[in-house]
């Protein structure tokens, strides 16, 4: 029986992925790592045979033992925790294995974002856009240039050519929305953020002028492209999945800046009752930070992909709402969750 190792079980994207995995492979054995024996009992209460072992992500021995196990190891709790990462690759290609494994590891589109980063062009739109097949030296070339601001992305990318390195994927998630449905966190960042700040302040706002753009997906077929690397990963598929070639940008089509992302919000807000208008406000980089974490590097610069690899090599295809059906569904479940009305009734 093949076992999977999952880390973010709790947490909105793994929580999705364990899910979505569970549907489609559910002969497999599966373990998950969680530090919180409240969320460690709401996951043996959704999923009885999954196994889960108590730790944090800075419980390197833990993690180093799991993954020395696993087939495939899915590494959904950090883009940025290095210690993690680097027992993972101990595991993975410890001497005793039969064979080496796969390993899914989250990233962010914020490596698309670094330009922007570097030289503060927050709020403007730029002409860049990456493709994870056809562009992705372009890709390799960003992580290995901002290698000390990308060190899992650089980890993961550059490890050793030995006979039991593990095969790897990175996953760069764009704006991922849509709720959630695992059995912790459903909520996403970015989007439901701008609906909090919207409704609380009952206007609108942007980073700069909002001519950014980020690449969207939904959180379900952001989690049916893990489903489908594990299917390649226990099938023995090789070829242009893995390790350098292993570069993986999930969105949908349509692509919206951040300004008319704002101003679909604001709208909807107004509509409820919930604003005082439609307006949008100008921010500053430097005060977009108080309005939610990172909020001038995820709310105010550019990440638009292609998504090429995942659709040639996986078969896969964006089967969920698009970013535009979901934003007035964010603004009513924010207003929900702030307790300012019962949406059901409006």
């Amino acid at each position: 029986m093949a076992k999977i190792f999952l880390t973010g079980a709790s947490g909105y994207i793994g929580g999705d992925v364990l899910h979505a995995l569970r549907l489609a492979l559910p002969k497999c054995e599966y373990s998950v790592l969680l530090r919180d024996k409240e969320k460690a009992k709401k996951i043996s209460a959704a999923y009885p045979d999954v196994r889960v072992v108590v730790g944090d992500l800075e419980a390197a021995a833990v993690i180093e033992k799991e993954a020395s196990q696993a087939d495939v190891v899915i590494h959904a709790a950090s883009t940025n925790h290095i210690k993690s990462v680097e027992a993972i690759a101990r595991g993975l290609s410890a001497e005793n294995r039969a064979k080496p494994g796969h390993w899914i590891q989250i990233s962010g589109a914020s490596v698309l974002s670094m330009p922007d980063i570097e030289n503060k062009t927050f709020g403007q739109a730029s002409s860049s856009v990456y493709s994870d097949l056809d562009g992705a030296e372009e890709v390799r070339a960003l992580i290995k240039r901002y290698s000390s601001k990308r060190i899992v992305d650089n980890f993961v990318t550059h490890l050793p050519p030995t006979a039991m390195r593990p095969r790897t994927a990175l996953i760069f998630g764009p704006i991922i929305y849509g709720r959630g449905r695992g059995t912790g966190n459903r909520r996403s960042i970015q989007i439901p953020e701008l609906a909090r700040a919207n409704l609380q302040r009952r206007e609108g706002v942007q980073v700069g002028k909002g001519e950014s753009t980020w690449s969207n997906v939904h959180v379900a077929d952001l989690s049916n492209i893990f489903v489908k690397l594990v299917e390649k990963a226990l099938g023995g598929a090789e070829g242009e999945l893995w390790n350098e070639n292993g570069l993986y940008f999930p969105m949908n089509e349509g692509m919206l800046s951040f300004n008319e992302i704002s101003q679909r919000i604001a709208q909807e807000a107004y509509n409820l009752g919930l604003a005082d208008s439609t307006s949008v406000t100008e921010i500053d980089p430097s005060d977009a930070d108080s309005i939610t974490p990172h909020a001038a590097v995820v709310l105010g610069t550019n990440a638009k992909q292609v998504a090429q690899r995942a659709r040639k090599y996986l078969g896969w295809v964006p089967e969920q709402h698009t970013l535009e059906e979901e934003l007035p569904l964010a603004v009513r479940a924010e207003a929900e969750r702030l307790g300012l009305a019962d949406t059901s009734k409006l």
